[in-house]
C-alpha cells in the first residue's frame, strides 16, 4: 500500500475522457527493499520481458552468471548455442526517447571461460583478415601505381618529338604525313597519322601547325 497519492500531470499522453492528471503512488524507504537478484539455472540466464538482463549496478548480476563485455559477443554465443542475453547498464534519451545502452552479454559461469575462449580466436582470425586486407590494399595501389607509370612512359617514348612534326631531323629528313596513313590509335584512340621514318603524332599537331 503505498504511503501517499498524489496528483501526476501527464505530459506526453493523452487519455481520452480525463483531465490529463492521474494519480501516483509515492512510497517510503521502510516500505522498500533492495533489488534481489535472481539465480541462472539449467543453463540459461533470467532475463526481463524484453530479453535482456538489466543491469544498473553491479549486485543487480544474476547468480551464477558472468557478464563478458567483449565486442561480438553476443553473436559469437548465439553461433555456439549458449544463452547469453544482451546486458542493459543504461538509457539515453535522444530526441525525448528512451534508448537502451547495451554492453556485453550475461551468461552462466560454466560457459564463460568456453565464450572468452572463442572471442579470443575469433578476435585473432578478424585481425588476420584486416591485416590481409590491408596489405592486399597496399599491393594493389602499388600495382596500380607501376601500370600507370608504365603507360606513361610508353606513351611519352611513342609520341616523343611530336610537338614539331615539320621540322628537319638531324639526317636533313623532312617529315611528311600522308592523309592515308591516318589511323585511329590503339592505346589513346584518338586520330593519329605516321611518316615514312616512323614518327606518329596526332592528327591536331599537323593542323595547327599548318
Amino acid at each position: 500500500v503505498p504511503y501517499k497519492m498524489v496528483k501526476n500531470k501527464i505530459l506526453y499522453d493523452r487519455w481520452p475522457g480525463d483531465d490529463r492528471w492521474r494519480d501516483l503512488p509515492l512510497y517510503g524507504d521502510w516500505q522498500t527493499e533492495w533489488y534481489k537478484a535472481p539465480t541462472a539455472e539449467n543453463n540459461v540466464v533470467p532475463r526481463n520481458e524484453f530479453g535482456n538482463v538489466e543491469l544498473f549496478k553491479p549486485w543487480m548480476l544474476p547468480k551464477n552468471s558472468v557478464h563478458l563485455d567483449l565486442p561480438g559477443s553476443y553473436a559469437l554465443a548465439r553461433r555456439l548455442n549458449i544463452d547469453a542475453p544482451h546486458a542493459v547498464v543504461g538509457f539515453e534519451f535522444p530526441r525525448c526517447r528512451a534508448v537502451p545502452v547495451m554492453s556485453g552479454v550475461v551468461v552462466c559461469k560454466e560457459y564463460a571461460e568456453t565464450l572468452r575462449n572463442a572471442w579470443v580466436e575469433y578476435s585473432a582470425i578478424q585481425t588476420q583478415k584486416a591485416e590481409d586486407k590491408r596489405q592486399k590494399r597496399i599491393y594493389d595501389n602499388w600495382k596500380l601505381l607501376i601500370k600507370t607509370l608504365l603507360i606513361k612512359e610508353k606513351i611519352s617514348s611513342k609520341y616523343e618529338g611530336m610537338g614539331n612534326p615539320s621540322t628537319k631531323s638531324r639526317k636533313g629528313h623532312v617529315h611528311k604525313f600522308p592523309v592515308k596513313s591516318r589511323k585511329k590509335d590503339k592505346v589513346t584512340g584518338e586520330m593519329v597519322q605516321k611518316c615514312s621514318c616512323g614518327l606518329v603524332v596526332p592528327v591536331e599537331s599537323c593542323e595547327e601547325e599548318l
